[in-house]
């Protein structure tokens, strides 16, 4: 009762790439890492270091930024 109501349906693309002729959606378990990693950054990072957010993608420069209490640079 709280959702719309859904049209399910299919696409077959047949490819001659392997002899099964299928393709592969193999990156969508790795659709939720990315976010799991930022939240563990942040996770590990709020109680000694206050961090609440850090902009995508978490690299090590925006890391120590934060880690420093330090603003991020206008790009």
């Amino acid at each position: 009762a709280e959702l719309p109501s859904f049209t399910l349906d299919h696409t077959v693309t047949p490819t001659h790439i392997n002899p099964l002729g299928a393709k592969g959606i193999g990156e969508s378990g790795t659709i939720g890492s990315t976010a799991a990693v930022h939240n563990a950054v942040i996770d590990a990072l709020h109680p000694t270091h206050g961090v609440g957010h850090i902009d995508m993608p978490c690299t090590p420069a925006r890391v120590w930024r934060a880690m420093q209490g330090r603003a991020e640079p206008p790009q």
